[in-house]
């Protein structure tokens, strides 16, 4: 399980260093998950996973536009709670983070989704199951009349 989180982690990095811009040198990426509260084995393993996956990267050296990139880990606490997860949420869209791996569940996922799709950052869960978490977006941009 944690070899296949890391893995997730690495590419969602990979991805989200393409939409930072050439002449950044620092690549930040956001992990929610809760780290207190009755889950908080599952979200403390998670952020462990992300932080093993940022090292990796960093030791790789990758590349950017001919550039060096250093990836940095901002880690926050949902607690599993909708209303801290878009607390959150917010917290690190003003930091301006690149992208954004997290929520652990559904129930913090699908409203933080909100808030950093209007910041145009890239958000990837590696466990919500909720369909509403992905039919959100698609729903957004149906033409009236259907599908």
């Amino acid at each position: 399980m944690q070899v296949k989180f890391n893995a997730v982690v690495a590419a969602a990095a990979l991805l989200i260093a393409g939409a930072a811009s050439a002449q950044d040198m620092v690549v930040k990426i956001g992990h929610v998950g809760p780290t207190s509260g009755a889950i908080a084995h599952l979200g403390k393993d998670n952020e462990n996973g992300a932080r093993m996956a940022i090292d990796e990267l960093n030791a790789k050296g990758v590349m950017i536009g001919g550039k060096k990139v250093k990836f940095e880990l901002l880690a926050e606490d949902d607690a599993g709670d909708p209303k801290q997860g878009t607390a959150v949420a917010q917290k690190l869209v003003d930091a301006k983070v690149n992208g954004v791996v997290g929520h652990l569940n559904s129930g913090t996922s699908i409203p933080a989704s909100k808030i950093y799709s209007d910041a145009g950052i890239p958000q990837i869960s590696p466990s919500a199951t909720n369909p509403k978490y992905t039919r959100q977006r698609l729903q957004d941009h149906v033409p009236r009349g259907g599908r």
